[in-house]
């Protein structure tokens, strides 16, 4: 996918494992995305985005909650009791070829995880929201962050 078509058909990978529940509180955003054009392919679990990952070619930004379940993919253990698994996929899709390049944005609730998380974002770059963005300012951010140019570190 080009850069422009990624701009024009926006194609969103979201892994929150909110969306196995009936609790709905991510669903405005999705709601404010689909609405704007975007394509939302929800996953609640980091196994599940791996196969997704695998069968869809091209990602425009990839959103990730920080805690999710184990799984397959991800063993207990490897993820400091579970409160960095968001981490531990992204590093997974890093050194994926196809979508090393690819915006990712991350997400929690839970404040105990920010320290953790502002330290990774720091040396990763990517982006990092704890809650409390208007779902049209978060379709801003992902709007932006997609036409950025790609980090060649």
């Amino acid at each position: 996918m080009t850069q422009e078509e990624n701009k024009t058909n926006p194609k969103i990978l979201w892994v929150d494992d909110t969306f196995s529940n009936d609790i709905h509180e991510l669903m405005a955003y999705v709601d404010e995305l689909e609405d704007s054009g975007f394509k939302v392919t929800r996953v609640d679990n980091p196994d599940k985005a791996l196969e997704e990952l695998k069968k869809q070619k091209e990602f425009s930004c990839i959103i990730l909650d920080i805690m999710l379940p184990y799984g397959d993919s991800i063993p207990r253990g490897k993820a400091q009791a579970g409160n960095t698994t968001g981490i531990v996929l992204e590093g997974m899709i890093r050194r994926m070829d196809r979508h090393k390049d690819v915006p990712i944005i991350m997400l929690t609730g839970v404040r105990r995880q920010e320290k953790i998380v502002q330290d990774y974002i720091k040396e990763n770059k990517d982006t990092y929201f704890k809650g409390g963005i208007s779902a049209e300012d978060f379709r801003e951010v992902i709007k932006k962050r997609i036409s950025e140019e790609p980090k060649n570190d």
